[in-house]
C-alpha cells in the first residue's frame, strides 16, 4: 500500500502534539499524588525525554526497508499508543495507590515510568519509522528527518497551546486525553489501513471498551468524606470535601474544605459559616488589617475558599480581587458563601499587579499552589513592582509554610532578607505549633505597624489581642545566611524543596491516603 508523503507528515504532526499533551496530562495527574514540586516536574521531564529516546532506538531498529513491513509497524506502535493514552486515566490512579507508599521523588518517577513511559515509547518510536517511510527509495534521508522532526516540534507547540490553554482547563485531564488519543487512533486508521475491516472492527471494539472504562472511572472515596465536587483543570485536581474536623483540632465540628490535588486550601465549620475558618492564621491575617481605617483599598491575590474576603467585609474594606483559575471562583461562589456578585479577575497576580493602574494600601498574597508557594512573586522585582503599587505606608501581607530554623527554614529567611532590602519594616508572625504544621504570616511596610491597636474577631471567637507576641523576634531569625531572590536566579522552588515535600507527605498521611477506599 504506498501512503502519501503529505499522510505521513501529518501523523508526525499528530505524534508530535500527543508527545505535548500526555507529557503535561501525566503531570496533573501525579499531582494529586505527590504535589507540583519541582521535584515532580523533574520527574516528568526526565521520564518523557527517556522515552523519547527508548522509542527512537525502537524505532531505528525496526524501520525496514521492505515498504510494507514499514507501514505496519507505524500502524501498530500508533494504535497501541492511543490506546495507553486512552487508558492512561484509569490505570494511572491504580498505579498511583500503590507507589504513594515510597517517598515523592521515587513514587513520582515509579509511577511514570509505569504510564507515561510506554505511551511516549511508540510515540518516540514513531518518527524513524516515518522517515524510513518517505525515504523509499530515495537519497534524501536527511531532508526528511529535519522536515519530521521540525513538523512533529510543530506539532508539539499546538498540542501545548491547545492542551494548556482550552482542553486540560476547560474539559479535564480524562477528556484530553480521550479526545487525543480518539485523534491518534482515527488517523491512524484512515491513513494506514482502511481496508483492513476485521483487525480495524477489532481494535475499535477494544478501543471503545478501553475508552469507556477510563472516561467512566472514578475512584470509590472514602465513606469518611462527602466530595461535593471534583474536577480537573489549570491548578490540577480541585475538591470541595465535607468531613469531621478532628484532624484540625476541632472535635465534634464538620467542615467544608477546598482541595487542591489533595492538599486543604480552606476549610470552614459548616455549623458556623459566618465565621470565616477554623484555621488559626484566618484570624490573624484580619486582626493585622484592623490597624488599618475601614474603606482601606485591598487587592486579595489568592480567593480560595473566600475566607479572607468574608474578613475583608466584615472590615469594611474596599477590596479588589485576583484568582488565577475561575473554577475556585466559581466554587467559593457555589459552596462557601461568596459573594455571586462580586467581581474576580481571572489573572496571575504579578500580571495584574504590573498592569493595573490602581493604587492600594494594602496587598495580600494568599498565593499556594497546594504544597508550593509561586516564586515569581517572592523576588526583590515582584515586591519593587507591589512598593510602587502601594499607597505611602502602604502593607504587604504575605502567607507561607511555618519553617524558620535550620536549612528547612532557609527559604523563609530568603524571603524575609528580600523584604527587608528594600527599606521596608518586614517581620514574621507564626501561628502556633510545631513548625512543620504552622502557619508563617510575612507582613512588610514601610513604617513599623502597632500590632497594639488590632481591634478584630471572629464570630463567636474571642480577639486576639496579643498580636505582638505572635512576632518572632529578629534575633532568632539569622539573615545572613539568607539570600536575596531575583528573577534572574529564580531559587525559591530550590530552596523550598525539602518543607515542601514535607508539607506534602503529611497531606498524604492526612488526607490522600484516607481518602480513597483501599
Amino acid at each position: 500500500m504506498k501512503i502519501s508523503n503529505i499522510s505521513l507528515y501529518l501523523l508526525a504532526v499528530i505524534e508530535g502534539a500527543i508527545v505535548m499533551v500526555v507529557e503535561l496530562s501525566a503531570a496533573k495527574l501525579l499531582a494529586p499524588y505527590f504535589g507540583t514540586s519541582i521535584q515532580i516536574w523533574a520527574a516528568t521531564l526526565g521520564v518523557t525525554l527517556g522515552g523519547l529516546t527508548v522509542g527512537y532506538f525502537l524505532g531505528s531498529y525496526l524501520s525496514t526497508t521492505q515498504e510494507r513491513k514499514n507501514i505496519v509497524c507505524i500502524r501498530t506502535v500508533l494504535l497501541i499508543a492511543s490506546l495507553l493514552c486512552v487508558l492512561m486515566p484509569f490505570h494511572a490512579h491504580h498505579i498511583l495507590e500503590f507507589t504513594l507508599r515510597f517517598s515523592i521523588g521515587l513514587g513520582a518517577t515509579l509511577s511514570l515510568c509505569l504510564f507515561l513511559l510506554p505511551v511516549l515509547i511508540g510515540l518516540g518510536a514513531t518518527s524513524p519509522l516515518i522517515i524510513q517511510g518517505l525515504s523509499q527509495h530515495s537519497n534524501t534521508a536527511g531532508k526528511h528527518a529535519g522536515r519530521v522532526y521540525g513538523i512533529s516540534t510543530i506539532g508539539g507547540i499546538i498540542g501545548t497551546f491547545f492542551a494548556g490553554f482550552y482542553f486540560i482547563p476547560e474539559l479535564g485531564i480524562k477528556f484530553t486525553l480521550l479526545f487525543f488519543g480518539c485523534l491518534l487512533a482515527i488517523a491512524t486508521l484512515i491513513i494506514l489501513g482502511i481496508k483492513l475491516y476485521k483487525t480495524n472492527v477489532l481494535f475499535l471494539v477494544v478501543f471503545s471498551m478501553a475508552s469507556f472504562v477510563s472516561f467512566s472511572f472514578h475512584p470509590e472515596i472514602n465513606d469518611h468524606f462527602n466530595v461535593l465536587h471534583e474536577s480537573d483543570g489549570l491548578l490540577g485536581n480541585i475538591k470541595v470535601v465535607e468531613h469531621e474536623a478532628s484532624w484540625f483540632g476541632q472535635k465534634g465540628k464538620t467542615g467544608r474544605g477546598i482541595m487542591v490535588n489533595n492538599t486543604m486550601q480552606s476549610f470552614m465549620d459548616t455549623n458556623n459559616p459566618e465565621s470565616s475558618s477554623i484555621w488559626a492564621w484566618s484570624a490573624i491575617i484580619p486582626s493585622v488589617l484592623s490597624v488599618y481605617p475601614e474603606n482601606s483599598k485591598v487587592l486579595l491575590c489568592g480567593l480560595g475558599a473566600g475566607t479572607i474576603a468574608k474578613q475583608l467585609d466584615n472590615l469594611n474594606m474596599d477590596y479588589d480581587v485576583v484568582e488565577i483559575d475561575k473554577r475556585v471562583a466559581e466554587l467559593a461562589k457555589e459552596y462557601f458563601g461568596f459573594s455571586k456578585n462580586k467581581e474576580v479577575h481571572i489573572d496571575d497576580a504579578r500580571h495584574f499587579i504590573r498592569t493595573s493602574k490602581n493604587k492600594y494600601d494594602i496587598i495580600i498574597f494568599d498565593t499556594f499552589l497546594s504544597e508550593s508557594a509561586p516564586e515569581h512573586l517572592l523576588t526583590i522585582e515582584s515586591f519593587k513592582e507591589i512598593k510602587e503599587t502601594l499607597n505611602k505606608d502602604g502593607l504587604l501581607i504575605t502567607n507561607f509554610y511555618g519553617f524558620t530554623t535550620g536549612q528547612l527554614g532557609y527559604a523563609a529567611r530568603s524571603v524575609l532578607k528580600t523584604m527587608s532590602v528594600l527599606d521596608w519594616e518586614a517581620n514574621i508572625i507564626a501561628t502556633s505549633g510545631k513548625e512543620e504544621n504552622r502557619n508563617l504570616l510575612f507582613f512588610a511596610s514601610e513604617k513599623d505597624i502597632d500590632l497594639s491597636k488590632a481591634n478584630y474577631s471572629e464570630i463567636g471567637q474571642e480577639p486576639i489581642t496579643d498580636l505582638q507576641n505572635l512576632v518572632i523576634p529578629k534575633r532568632l531569625l539569622n539573615l545572613e545566611d539568607a539570600e536575596i531572590l531575583t528573577d534572574e536566579n529564580p531559587k525559591l522552588a530550590q530552596l523550598y524543596a525539602k518543607p515542601s515535600l514535607s508539607w506534602k507527605l503529611s497531606y498524604n498521611e492526612y488526607y490522600t491516603k484516607q481518602l480513597y477506599t483501599k
